[in-house]
């Protein structure tokens, strides 16, 4: 994995640890971040979840209910395009990270795109009611970019609830 890693993102260097965590250093926060605001990355097929590493990690937490998930907001007015309007709207779905760069740029005027951390646990919206700062109300499409496999009854990445061997222990 980390040949096919390597070769797509230059600067990074790989630790690997006994609980099953990889993590990847960067060179600098704008090599970081180029990674995290690119295209999803996929590894055999399967989306890669990518996460900044808080400060105090816990490398034991197998807890993996909160993912970045890239979101699109096809045909935002132009008004809402602002990084406090966006914060605004994105928190409504979970933990806004960062737009990518043609949303930020706003170079591309068809969607605007958000890294947004979202709880798994939880329905994602496929549309949600924003209040324009005019007053008015518009109801808004959510597209959501590869939502990771999640079983809510184990907790972990992989599988569906519905395909759960440990559901009633009987599956």
């Amino acid at each position: 994995m980390n040949n096919l890693i390597s070769s797509s993102w230059k600067l990074a260097k790989l630790t690997m640890y006994d609980s099953g965590w990889l993590i990847y250093t960067f060179s600098s926060e704008a090599d970081k971040l180029a990674v995290l605001s690119g295209s999803p990355d996929y590894v055999f097929g399967r989306p890669l979840v990518l996460k900044s590493m808080p400060e105090y990690f816990d490398f034991a937490a197998t807890d993996m209910s909160r993912v970045p998930v890239w979101v699109k907001f096809p045909n935002l007015p132009f008004k809402c395009w602002s990084p406090t309007c966006l914060s605004k709207i994105t928190s409504v779905i979970g933990k806004p990270i960062h737009c990518d760069m043609l949303t930020t740029s706003v170079s591309r005027l068809s969607y605007a795109r958000v890294l947004i951390e979202v709880d798994l646990l939880v329905e994602l919206p496929n549309s949600i009611n924003i209040v324009l700062p005019n007053g008015m109300p518009l109801l808004k499409l959510v597209v959501y970019k590869t939502i990771p496999r999640f079983c809510k009854h184990c907790r972990v990445l992989g599988h569906i609830d519905s395909i759960c061997t440990r559901v009633g222990g009987n599956k």
